[in-house]
């Protein structure tokens, strides 16, 4: 029976290969898979080679706008789209494209191929949005090629612990249901609460799943990590986890590795705009550079030399429902120098801050991002999560879940490491008595902050 069942897991990833390029991939009209068996092939091309794959792939989404998108028809207006340097278009938000949609909809956008998207709304505001079928296959095809760098293959049992983003659209029909059949997914637990009893259900579920790989919050699976060291349980290993959608801490980091002894890998990604990474073994992020352009502009909205901070960027190469061209994600990066040690080439991300508004706005108008900030608890050897609550500019509450062993010495550690960060001008308490925030779609917060800064 063992031998029949070890035959059926080896050769399910074949089956399901075959299944979905000879069925799936002609139904959906979307060869997201065999994108993705030709990455590998992408990736090892000379750099020029790429550039030039994109910069063909970028003139062709100019054309498209020129031609089909009012905004851009201005903006383009009497140019040669072969001679128009990304530069020097003007940077978008969602802000912007939602006070004036018709405008950034191509003509006729509803006969283009696309996926009803939307976005998770961790910054309290949702955005749904139309996304080209061939811009969602690049996106997907660029998280198998990278699910499949941990050791998972293409039809592995795979269990998605939330809800993440990249595989979710505003309404699943038939087709998206077989594909999740095919690919084997399994859900750990429904809802977005980490409290310790269904953290642990979600566990045990996922370790009696049999999950080739996990997938989803970071948050969540640290909750889970955190429940099954308290109970003292042994939980079934997979081959890896990746976490995505929320700022991985490094806490959660050193606890989840600490409870399923797995190799641990973070995602990094939006489908809005469309950009996606996950880390090598160094912790840098390689961003898959067939999906977008990726910029990291300073507050002039100039591009940052490589190890400085800025705002991230994002040019879909592939969407033409609705262009995503220098599109601002509300995200803080510092880009990567040359070539990552670990011989992968390609640009990378040497680190995500976290969003714009996960930043303490302070009274002599200087901004804390979440990296400064997390670096206040890299001793704290008995916070689980923590939380920054900020009221107003000259008040700072500090929410924490902490572990048993939770004394004074360490509150004062914790306090003097934010004053020093703070300043003096800031009022500043610490709770272990009040739970964290979450967002609607169950994310962590890093930063409430309940007031606007101009």
């Amino acid at each position: 029976m063992m031998s029949l069942l070890r035959l059926h897991t080896a050769l399910r990833p074949r089956v399901v290969s075959a299944v979905t390029r000879s069925v799936v991939e002609p139904a959906l009209r979307t060869p997201y898979l065999s994108t993705a068996r030709w990455l590998p092939e992408f990736f090892t091309w000379p750099e020029q080679k790429r550039r030039s794959w994109q910069r063909d792939r970028l003139r062709a989404v100019l054309r498209h706008a020129q031609q089909e998108v009012r905004y851009y028809r201005d903006v383009l207006a009497g140019r040669d789209v072969d001679g128009v340097d990304l530069a020097e278009l003007p940077v978008i938000d969602k802000a912007m494209m939602r006070s004036c949609m018709d405008d950034f909809l191509s003509r006729g956008w509803r006969d283009i191929p696309h996926i009803a998207k939307k976005t998770g709304g961790s910054t309290g505001d949702p955005f749904q949005y139309p996304l080209d079928r061939r811009a969602w296959m690049h996106i997907y095809a660029a998280n198998l090629y990278f699910w499949e760098s941990t050791g998972y293959r293409y039809g592995d049992r795979l269990v998605m612990v939330g809800s993440p983003p990249s595989l979710q659209s505003a309404s699943e029909g038939v087709k998206s249901r077989l594909r999740a059949l095919l690919e084997g997914r399994v859900v750990s637990a429904a809802g977005c609460h980490t409290d310790p009893k269904t953290s642990l259900e979600r566990a045990l579920t996922a370790g009696r799943a049999g999950g080739v790989l996990w997938y989803g919050y970071a948050s969540h699976v640290a909750a889970m990590a955190d429940a099954v060291l308290e109970a003292g349980v042994r939980v079934p290993a997979p081959k890896a986890i990746v976490t995505t959608a929320e700022l991985l801490l490094p806490s959660w980091r050193e606890r989840i590795e600490q409870a399923f002894e797995a190799p641990l890998r973070d995602q990094y990604g939006c489908n809005d705009g469309g950009i996606m990474s996950q880390e090598c073994s160094l912790g840098r992020l390689h961003l898959a550079e067939n999906v977008s352009i990726v910029e990291i502009l300073d507050d002039a909205g100039r591009r940052c030399r490589p190890g400085e901070e800025g705002d991230v960027v994002v040019t879909n190469l592939h969407a033409r429902a609705l262009p995503f061209l220098r599109y601002r994600i509300g995200d803080r990066a510092v880009l990567g120098a040359a070539t990552c040690p670990c011989g992968t080439e390609g640009t990378f991300l040497e680190r995500v801050i976290g969003r714009q508004g996960d930043s303490l706005h302070l009274p002599n108008g200087k901004h804390v991002s979440m990296h400064p900030l997390g670096k206040c608890f890299f001793d704290a050897r008995h916070v689980r999560r923590y939380q920054f609550v900020q009221p107003e500019p000259g008040r700072v509450l500090v929410r924490l879940d902490v572990e048993p062993g939770f004394e004074a010495d360490e509150r004062s550690m914790i306090l003097g490491e934010v004053r020093r960060l703070v300043g003096s001008a800031v009022d500043i308490d610490l709770t272990t008595d009040e739970p964290l925030e979450r967002t609607r779609g169950g994310k962590h917060r890093v930063v409430v902050r309940t007031f606007d800064s101009a």
